[in-house]
């Protein structure tokens, strides 16, 4: 691969669990000129097959038998997280778990301990922290004093989903992306969930206030007819909305405000200023594996590293424990 006249080794890659989520990993190592994509694992023996042959690879349907990759993308079930991760991890590859990082603390603090204990790099695939929108939000953010933020992540039933709680599956992400805007202690937690079409929750509000006073909405369904991916932010100054889908970002400002007279009869007028700042869109995904690329390349610190992951899974834990808490009331 090279760039501005410097070639460096493309690092040789891996996918481990090609279901929806690793067949899209799959697709965009092979396109990105810093991957060379060398071996996959599943243990499907048709669905090997068709990758073998779609993409020229090298397919082992265990862990153990991996030879040739530095680094791997873990995208297994989320209850096989902890043991393939560290598996991959003490074998020297550097790793990629998509999110969330495990369905347990227990379990995410085993993988973090790995890394450590291994010297490898870590990265956790929250993606939405890779959407160009959410990158221009975060630098918005810093200019703002920021009063309230709400979240929506919504979609409609699907039957391979009603295995997994909607707070692993959708909120984990606005946890993650919100607990990065603000990076402040939660002093307070409130949440209520219910569970109408699966076993798990599949419907889930969730309240967060922070040190600062900030407070935070988080609603997350597997349950609505539409599909919807949004951030809203309230500040002093200004009311911001965000497109996750559209990777569109809207702010909208204070404008004119003065007493006026219509037919005699005193009034009030006020204008709003609404600007849509300029964003390069791009696949989150794709931004995403080019990023631990070249974490691997330079041994720099992931944007989303194992701490991260932990974090949002903690988080996550403590909101089910207080749904849970709330249903037994």
């Amino acid at each position: 691969a090279c760039a501005g006249g410097v070639c460096v080794r493309p690092v040789p890659v891996g996918v481990v669990g090609v279901g929806a989520m690793g067949m899209n990993h799959l697709r965009v190592y092979d396109a990105l000129p810093a991957a060379e994509l060398v071996e996959v694992v599943d243990p499907d023996p048709d669905r090997a097959a068709a990758i073998a042959d779609a993409y020229d690879v090298t397919v082992h349907d265990t862990v153990d038998a991996l030879e040739t990759a530095e680094a791997v993308t873990v995208a297994v079930p989320n209850a096989a997280h902890r043991r393939v991760a560290v598996a991959c991890l003490q074998r020297g590859m550097d790793v990629l778990v998509e999110k969330p990082l495990a369905t347990s603390v227990t379990d995410a603090e085993a993988i973090v301990a790995a890394a450590r204990d291994a010297d490898r790099i870590l990265q956790v695939g929250h993606i939405e922290r890779f959407n160009p929108a959410v990158e221009v939000l975060t630098a918005l953010v810093d200019e703002l004093e920021v009063f309230a933020v709400e979240a929506h992540r919504l979609g409609p039933f699907n039957e391979h989903l009603s295995s997994e709680s909607v707070i692993h599956d959708l909120m984990v992400h606005d946890l993650d992306i919100i607990t990065a805007l603000i990076p402040e202690p939660i002093d307070a937690l409130s949440a209520m969930g219910i569970a109408r079409r699966s076993p798990r929750l599949d419907h889930a509000v969730a309240s967060l206030q922070f040190d600062s006073g900030i407070i935070a909405q988080l609603t997350a369904s597997h349950v609505t007819h539409g599909k919807v991916r949004t951030l809203a932010v309230t500040a002093r100054d200004a009311y911001v909305t965000l497109d996750y889908q559209d990777q569109r970002l809207t702010i909208h400002r204070r404008g004119l405000e003065q007493t006026t007279t219509v037919e005699d009869r005193p009034g009030y007028r006020t204008e709003t200023v609404t600007e849509t700042p300029y964003v390069q869109t791009g696949e989150p995904l794709q931004r995403e594996l080019a990023h631990l690329l070249k974490c691997v390349r330079t041994r720099e610190r992931p944007r989303v590293d194992g701490a991260a992951g932990l974090a949002a899974i903690t988080l996550a834990e403590r909101v089910m424990a207080e749904i849970d808490r709330g249903v037994g009331r």
